[in-house]
């Protein structure tokens, strides 16, 4: 029969296949030291030993009362006890976590005296593989605790939901205020807690905390929620969303705004952590880049009106000096803003594997087979086009193809192509969706037929004279590859100043051999300084490349690093000319004068990843093994100079890669970066401190200078007191002075007698 008797505090605890747990939690439910409660124990649907357990225990407590259900979920457990629950305050434990023999009571007891609506408390961290307990601070954040020992969301400064998790089992809840609010646990997989939770703080007018850690949540237990997230991994959201709506719908949303955006970046980033399959990964990135997500405007906090309880705005420095001031946790804030470029990044990296084949819009035909093949890739050039065109019909050597692969542009180019194609038989010209300039060079040399090729971008030129005396000396001393020199151009005085790097770089000024080993002449130009990787300033033999599996290295950019190492280092015959036959542009928007994004810095790295991966493959002579180390690490800091001048948010883009290249990349760039990034705060605070050092040394030298000149004047005084020391005694010696004494000695009587009253007695 049950007792009449209110209970103070009604447990609730949803249980699912929880058995290897279940005796132990149940001992210390029992072993509280608060003694009236009740414990609703719902068995959802467990297989296991679960129910024998509570059945066992049912008959021998009565306060443990038995709820059976089909199996749902721990919302729909929660929901059920908390219908048949009677406390006066209600507490939602998990049947597999550990609790304080005082957790009842302490908050039982804090609730009663503050009549508090909720009341929170701390937790630690229990780990069931290494079966250690760790502090959990951010359970209950006591560096935001309010000093009211009562308090609301009004005294929070927007900022509440940071004061404590998510979770249920770190508060007590007084029932008749859960009843007359109608908040309820949603039926989700998982994250089923999250509405409740921030509803009812919200809500609560009285809020009160005991300061202690009152309970061990243990993690990595086989068969818990959160190993099962990956089946449903946007419940996260969806609780996030509901929750929004029914804030804005009570009217309390702009009072707790800069703490549920603070609160929801840090979900987004903790599901994306603990996800454990890709496809969940990338279902949740690209659910936080649609407009689902955006339309909460969790990344809209401008800071200008939401400041730290202390009344100030965090300052930003370093790579999180973009950061809007009003989030606590830039770092969250980078990286959800930053993952459409994830997303941007991992389209630019599909576009780069083999898909639809390039089509064919129009097949040239030469007289002769060609003797040498020019490639050219083109997207959107139109304005530069003809002129790079022109150099090329023009040439000396007549006995050529000519390759153009129209690489999605939409700008006219296009038809350009087509006018010139028309005009000169020798042209053909491919179009294939935009795939990079990387496919269009390699697919190009699949068509070739030349005995040579050359790799022209569409905005350069050639000299007239070029290909055919570039044919002429490959042919008389039978190289594999010719290297060459070229002048450059500004198209403007503006970019001359802006990018004066560019001037004289095709030049080289050394002498190199018209044969040799390509290794010898890598040695060489490595050792003066004079290695250059673009592949407009080489000329190559078809069939060479074709043999050794020369292609460039599809969807990325500044390929040219990687295929020119490996193509020098294998030939067996290169060789130089300083004939300055290429013509480089320096034009606005090109990927040498753009900006310097995540795409180029990837670049960089995976040209490292490939070279070094070569470089495993063969053996070298051990005279060019510094230089080759010095090439791969002037290549990877390449790739780590851009990322550190990234954006927070644009740094993320290494979502985007693939698993192992992710790893890699965090592994040589972001780990370097950080540790720059740690370096420039660190001689930020040297820079601090010695400028105080200087101002207190300035000081000190302006202190010092009074005193010299007090010093100075005290000294001065001094020698004036001698000097009338001296006159003073020289006018007592005097005569004068001994005569006016005389005359004086009668006044001198008189007032002595008349200070001592001799003058009186004889009146």
């Amino acid at each position: 029969m049950e007792s009449s008797k209110k209970p103070d505090v009604s447990v609730v605890m949803p249980v699912y296949n929880s058995g290897a747990c279940l005796r132990e939690t149940l001992d210390l439910l029992r072993n509280q030291t608060l003694g009236n409660t009740e414990i609703l124990c719902v068995d959802d649907g467990s297989d296991d030993n679960s129910s024998g357990i509570l059945e066992e225990y049912s008959e021998a407590d009565r306060r443990i009362r038995v709820i059976r259900r089909t199996h749902e979920g721990a919302g729909a457990a929660r929901n059920a006890g908390l219908g048949e629950a009677r406390g006066e305050y209600v507490a939602f434990l998990d049947s597999d976590d550990i609790f304080d023999p005082a957790l009842l009571e302490k908050t039982w007891k804090k609730g009663k005296s503050t009549q508090a609506d909720v009341v929170l408390f701390g937790a630690k961290r229990y780990d069931d593989r290494t079966k250690k307990t760790v502090d959990a601070p951010r359970y209950l954040w006591r560096k935001l605790i309010p000093e009211k020992e009562v308090f609301s969301r009004k005294d929070m400064n927007g900022r509440l939901f940071g004061l404590t998790v998510t979770t249920p089992w770190t508060k007590l809840f007084r029932r008749k205020f859960i009843q007359e609010q109608q908040i309820s646990f949603q039926n989700l997989p998982n994250s089923n807690d999250v509405f409740f939770v921030l509803v009812a703080l919200a809500a609560a007018e009285r809020i009160s905390i005991v300061r202690e850690d009152l309970l061990s949540y243990r993690v990595h237990r086989e068969g818990s929620l959160q190993n099962c997230k990956d089946r449903e991994p946007l419940c996260f959201l969806k609780a996030y969303e509901d929750t929004y709506e029914e804030l804005n719908r009570r009217g309390l949303y702009g009072e707790v705004r800069q703490g549920f955006a603070d609160l929801v970046l840090s979900g987004c980033v903790f599901n994306l952590n603990t996800v454990r399959s890709e496809s969940a990964r990338w279902t949740i990135i690209h659910a936080l880049c649609s407009g689902r997500f955006l339309r909460m405007g969790i990344l809209d906090m401008t800071g200008e009106e939401d400041h730290a309880p202390d009344g100030n705005a965090p300052s930003r420095e370093g790579m999180y000096r973009n950061v809007p001031a009003g989030y606590d946790m830039p770092e969250y804030y980078a990286r959800i803003k930053g993952l459409p470029h994830a997303v941007r990044m991992r389209e630019e990296l599909e576009k780069g594997k083999a898909g639809e084949p390039e089509i064919l819009v129009r097949q040239g035909v030469t007289d002769v087979p060609p003797k040498v093949s020019v490639m050219i890739p083109v997207y959107n050039t139109k304005k530069y086009l003809a002129q790079c065109l022109e150099s090329i019909l023009g040439q000396t050597l007549k006995e050529i193809e000519i390759i153009c692969m129209d690489d999605g542009s939409d700008d006219g180019s296009s038809d350009l192509l087509m006018s010139y194609a028309e005009a000169d038989s020798r042209i053909t010209v491919y179009r294939q969706k935009n795939r990079g300039l990387s496919e269009a060079r390699s697919r190009s040399l699949r068509h070739a037929s030349g005995e040579y090729v050359y790799f022209l971008d569409s905005d350069d030129m050639l000299r007239r004279d070029g290909l055919e005396g570039l044919y002429e000396r490959s042919r008389m001393s039978e190289l594999d590859v010719l290297y060459f020199d070229g002048r450059d151009f500004y198209d403007s005085d503006k970019l001359k100043e802006q990018y004066p790097q560019f001037c004289g770089y095709y030049i080289r000024t050394g002498e190199y051999p018209a044969s040799c080993a390509g290794a010898e002449m890598f040695r060489q130009m490595r050792s003066t300084g004079e290695y250059r990787t673009n592949v407009g300033i080489a000329f190559f033999r078809r069939q060479y490349l074709l043999e050794q599996g020369l292609w460039f290295t599809p969807g990325i950019l500044h390929e040219d690093n990687d295929f020119s190492f490996r193509a020098m280092l294998l030939a067996e015959r290169a060789g130089y000319t300083g004939e300055a036959w290429f013509i480089r542009r320096i034009r606005e928007d090109s990927i040498m004068t753009a900006r310097a994004g995540f795409q180029e810095s990837y670049g960089y790295f995976k040209s490292f990843l490939n070279m070094l991966a070569f470089l495993g493959e063969y053996s070298y002579p051990e005279e060019l093994t510094e230089i080759l180390f010095g090439t791969l690490q002037g290549v990877l800091d390449l790739a780590k100079d851009i990322y550190n001048a990234l954006p927070a948010e644009e740094r993320w883009a290494a979502e985007g890669l693939p698993g192992a290249e992710r790893i890699y990349y965090r592994f040589f760039v972001e780990k370097d970066a950080a540790m720059r990034e740690k370096l420039a705060r660190a001689y930020a605070a040297k820079s601090g401190i010695n400028e105080t050092l200087q101002r207190t040394y300035r000081e000190k030298s302006e202190i010092n200078r009074k005193l010299q000149i007090t010093y100075g004047e005290k000294y001065d005084r001094g020698l004036e007191i001698k000097r009338l020391k001296k006159e003073l005694e020289e006018v007592k010696s005097s005569e004068t002075y001994r005569l006016a004494r005389l005359i004086g000695l009668p006044v001198r009587i008189f007032r002595r007698m008349f200070r001592k009253g001799i003058w009186r007695k004889y009146q």
